[in-house]
């Protein structure tokens, strides 16, 4: 047996969001403020489910092998915006003594509105006490409610086409000392309530390699990895939302420091360690990005990850993380990047200017959103300091962020990967915004197309919901390849309270070569902003 990594280093630099796991505790020093003689109970319900489509709430226990449960009963009750309420009572008498236990108890809303608070009491007994714990049994974490929000509307675009999935995803296959995610059957009946048509699954290497079970073994028959290429295949047979299976691997990036990579669909697996603290003072990647994404099977695609997210300092030293820099971005097989990553925050500011540096240098890449949710449907619950508290938000919940995909077929891994690779797709946290472009032959392109032509028509169509508050404004930029430039030729502010506007706009492009692309922006009444961000069209442009 090879043990991971001295005990310090693997704690205090792989703080990731992902349910807490709360029995590791140091061999030298044994203190764990938040460990509990209790295996981990955890509920977890989407943060919205659509109209019509039932409640799915997860019961999670994990660790029951190492402390046995009766579990006699489970209670769930709530209220929604108007006080109407909520009541469901499981009868159980279980004993549980596995490692994992998941059941997913699905409810009828229909007679409830707007933002439902929702209480889950467990009731079991453990070594002959009884004992009650509401949401979770986390000891330095608050019993907050789950918030479900009720929607009155589909999210927008569904009925004319546009499906919207989550492209960075971690299951109960990433565990290690500190956390753990959700199962997959249970991530899929979530995704499908909230509203996503595919949930891209991407698991880190460093933990799809290791033997069921345990946090410190390499398993040479890669079990995790087989096994959950199975279970999602079952999965998919019949089913509104789509799992893509890939996962999250580390490679190097022209300065030979450690990034993570999509490769969705991929059909061996790949190794990547570099920055799993699997080896003490053993960083360097195993494989350059470049290597990795050298040659993908037709039906595969690579996608870099968090382009520019933050990386801590500890990080960087210890574990020799990098970011994806402007060299990495030309990469021919990287299909583009995951700009969007849990919110429109400073790290998304940076990653789209480097995004743009990159177009105007020619290069044809698309954007896409996901979350890196580690098993969080409605609230983040993390490791905020190791041995002494957990803490817990809103951000990097599954779905939240999402990618929207124009399809015209059915659902399926291929389409999905499909519109990807092809760029039909946006970005967004809310609304939805549709470029089309028209020429004067008739002829008509959307988000990806090519278009060679002089005078242009550009069609947009914006719309959100009441979830997402009334359209506020939208740009349009056109980026020139010829002057190295991308500016703002249109900017639009809605002057009415509204869900639903279009525009058409004439444009002479005849000494553009470059592309277009748009901006729009809601706003809750509350003055939540929400965005939708889309691909390019590509204008005249050399490489076509």
């Amino acid at each position: 047996m090879v043990f991971q990594l001295p005990e310090t280093l693997t704690l205090f630099t792989l703080l990731i969001p992902l349910y807490t796991e709360m029995h590791y505790r140091f061999k030298w020093f044994p203190f764990n403020r938040y460990f509990r003689q209790e295996p981990e109970i955890i509920a977890d319900a989407p943060y919205r489910i659509e109209p019509g489509k039932k409640l799915p709430v997860l019961l999670l226990i994990k660790d029951a092998h190492q402390y046995p449960i009766r579990l006699h009963s489970v209670g769930i009750s709530g209220s929604d915006t108007n006080g109407n309420l909520l009541e469901k009572q499981l009868d159980l008498e279980l004993d549980i003594n596995d490692y994992w236990w998941h059941k997913t108890v699905e409810l009828e809303t229909d007679n409830l509105l707007g933002d439902l608070t929702l209480n889950v009491t467990f009731d079991f007994s453990i070594r002959g006490y009884r004992r009650k714990r509401v949401n979770h049994n986390l000891p330095t974490s608050p019993e907050k409610p789950l918030i479900v929000h009720l929607a009155k509307d589909q999210l927008p675009g569904i009925d004319s086409g546009w499906r919207w999935g989550d492209l960075h995803f971690h299951t109960n296959l990433t565990e290690d000392q500190i956390e753990f995610g959700a199962p997959l059957d249970a991530t899929q009946k979530a995704a499908e309530a909230c509203g996503l048509s595919f949930v891209c699954l991407t698991d880190h290497s460093y933990d799809l390699d290791d033997k069921p079970g345990s946090w410190s073994e390499t398993d040479p028959e890669l079990q995790k990895w087989h096994n959950s290429r199975r279970e999602v295949e079952n999965l998919n047979e019949e089913t509104n939302c789509i799992l893509v299976p890939g996962e999250e691997v580390s490679a190097g990036n022209q300065l030979g420091k450690n990034i993570h990579t999509l490769l969705l669909n991929w059909p061996e697996f790949v190794p990547g360690s570099g920055d799993g603290a699997e080896r003490w003072f053993q960083t360097s990647p195993e494989h350059q990005t470049a290597e990795l994404v050298h040659n993908p099977a037709d039906d595969s695609l690579a996608i870099a990850a968090h382009t520019r997210m933050h990386v801590p300092l500890l990080h960087k030293i210890l574990l020799g993380r990098g970011l994806w820099e402007l060299e990495d971005h030309h990469l021919a097989n990287v299909a583009g990047f995951q700009l969007l990553n849990g919110s429109f925050d400073d790290d998304f500011e940076e990653a789209l200017q480097l995004w743009i540096k990159s177009l105007l240098k020619g290069q044809k890449k698309y954007i896409y959103a996901g979350n890196d949710a580690h098993g969080n449907f409605n609230r983040f619950r993390q490791v905020k300091i190791p041995m002494l508290s957990v803490w817990d938000h809103t951000n990097q919940i599954l779905g939240k962020c999402r990618t929207g995909i124009m399809l015209s077929e059915n659902v399926s891994v291929k389409s999905i990967l499909d519109a990807l690779r092809q760029g039909r797709c946006v970005i967004s946290d809310g609304p939805l915004m549709e470029l089309k472009i028209e020429t004067n032959e008739g002829k008509s392109y959307s988000l990806g197309g090519a278009i060679n032509g002089d005078n242009i028509y550009i069609s947009v169509e914006c719309s959100s919901t009441s979830e997402y508050g009334n359209l506020d404004s939208f740009e349009l930029f056109l980026g020139d390849l010829n002057h190295s430039q991308e500016k703002q030729i249109h900017q639009h502010k809605f002057k009415h309270e509204t869900f639903s506007e279009s525009d058409e706009i004439e444009l002479d492009v005849s000494a553009v070569s470059g592309y277009l692309r748009g901006v729009l922006r809601s706003e809750e009444s509350s003055g939540n902003p929400h965005y939708c961000y889309t691909n390019p069209i590509w204008i005249n442009h050399p490489s076509d």
